[in-house]
């Protein structure tokens, strides 16, 4: 069943051994193995999102009006 514990550390240790597995077997190379296992994976996946307040005080009085009247 899927309520069974996992242990991570046996999860990455798999991964790691696959991964040595396949630089000794030129599969890949160090560069291309640090990028696949890379948190983020380029620069383009961190996106910069403005949470800045738009419109004027007016628009935000009536947009709070109907979300009180509703």
């Amino acid at each position: 069943m899927m309520n069974e514990t996992v242990d991570i550390r046996l999860i990455e240790g798999r991964q790691r051994a696959e991964d040595q597995r396949r630089l000794s077997a030129g599969e890949v190379t160090p560069e291309q193995l640090q990028r696949e296992n890379a948190i983020v994976q380029s620069a383009a996946d961190i996106l910069h999102v403005d949470f800045s307040p738009k419109g004027t005080p007016e628009q935000w009085a009536r947009i709070i009006q109907d979300l009180e009247r509703d």
